[in-house]
């Protein structure tokens, strides 16, 4: 053990802030260190001996047995890291999501850069046109559209939508600066899903943060964009109504209430982590009296009561509606429609959605 000599790894990304991070850029995982053990592993960027460390260690105000811990939590830390290769393809087993994910190295799509798709002048004057696209739409055709049926390839151009967000957080992390990161197929639970894994975004600005959690819903509003130059000059009716059905999902994503992209927008806003866990603490605390009324509380009791109503809703459509959930969805089947679809089908298509979507950010 005494001439065994500890050295950090290149691809280990160490990163110091408000709290100390080490990015694992091979295995594309990130770990929350100690002090202690961040500056250990800061002191093993040349390689070490472990008479070497425990002499680094005596300079600190900590116990020998404090010491010897530390070094077997950093031997630890490098015995992970040698047992587990790095492969292209991997196979993923988390929180209910089973796939395989394909890694996508540093230096792919920095090429997209030269149209500074990311730069925030293009990024609100793109996001504005098509949201002014959505709403000349909308008000202009009105229920007319409606009542359009949607032939198999609408369908799939909606479907397609997916792909397209989930390419969007890739895109933009890598064009800002994000080192490997990965995207997959899989299910989740039951469900058939895409999944992007840029769990290493935290090492980027807050401001970066923010692009790539918006990416997502931008390039689907890109693809609205060029889904209505393609309407407009083939004259195609039920195209307007798949940009309405891709515009009112690109939309959901940014509510804040279900782990989608507006969940993330709004943690790295309020620089909070775990927003979800942060805010049912502060609950309870405030249920008890022992703290004020804040935003955190504000936010617990507003998605409590959010999630509440979509249960609510669900179970009225699944149980007790006029016409039922099932018949509504057959007949849609038979005759897809957005007035079948926004009547009955609109909430649970965009928590089916979120669900869809969800599995991606379970990798955060």
């Amino acid at each position: 053990m005494n001439s065994k000599l500890f050295h950090c790894p290149s691809h280990f990304e160490l990163i110091s802030g408000q709290s100390h991070l080490l990015n694992d850029k091979v295995q594309l995982v990130s770990y929350e260190l100690s002090k202690e053990l961040f500056d250990l592993l800061t002191y093993c960027r040349l390689p070490r001996s472990k008479a070497e460390l425990i002499e680094e260690l005596s300079k600190k105000p900590i116990s020998s047995e404090e010491c010897h811990e530390l070094i077997l939590e950093l031997d630890a830390l490098m015995g992970k890291e040698q047992k587990i290769r790095s492969k292209v393809l991997r196979r993923i087993n988390y929180a209910g999501l089973k796939g395989i994910d394909l890694r996508i190295d540093e230096g792919q799509f920095s090429w997209i850069n030269t149209f500074k798709l990311f730069s925030v002048k293009m990024m609100v004057s793109l996001s504005l046109l098509a949201i002014l696209s959505l709403l000349v739409i909308g008000v202009l055709l009105g229920k007319s559209s409606f009542d359009i049926p949607l032939p198999f390839w609408g369908l799939f151009l909606v479907l397609l939508s997916t792909p397209i967000h989930e390419l969007g957080h890739v895109v933009a992390y890598k064009s800002l600066g994000g080192s490997a990161c990965s995207i997959g197929a899989g299910f989740y639970f039951f469900i058939p899903v895409l999944f992007v894994d840029v769990s290493l975004s935290n090492s980027l600005s807050r401001a970066n943060r923010l692009k790539i959690s918006l990416a997502g819903v931008y390039f689907e509003l890109i693809w609205v964009l060029l889904l209505l130059g393609f309407g407009l000059a083939l004259q195609i009716d039920w195209m307007y109504t798949v940009i309405l059905l891709i515009g009112i999902q690109a939309l959901w994503n940014l509510n804040p209430f279900f782990r989608s992209d507006g969940y993330w927008i709004l943690s790295d806003v309020t620089n909070t982590r775990w927003l979800s866990k942060s805010s049912t603490e502060e609950l309870k605390i405030f249920i008890k009296a022992k703290e004020p009324f804040n935003g955190l509380v504000f936010y617990a009791i507003t998605r409590s009561l959010f999630i509440t109503y979509c249960m609510i809703h669900l179970i009225y459509q699944f149980f007790f509606a006029e016409k039922r959930l099932i018949e509504v969805l057959i007949d849609f089947v038979r005759s897809p429609s957005i007035d079948h679809y926004s009547v009955t089908l609109i909430l649970p298509f965009l928590l089916l959605i979120s669900l869809f979507r969800y599995a991606a950010k379970r990798l955060q």
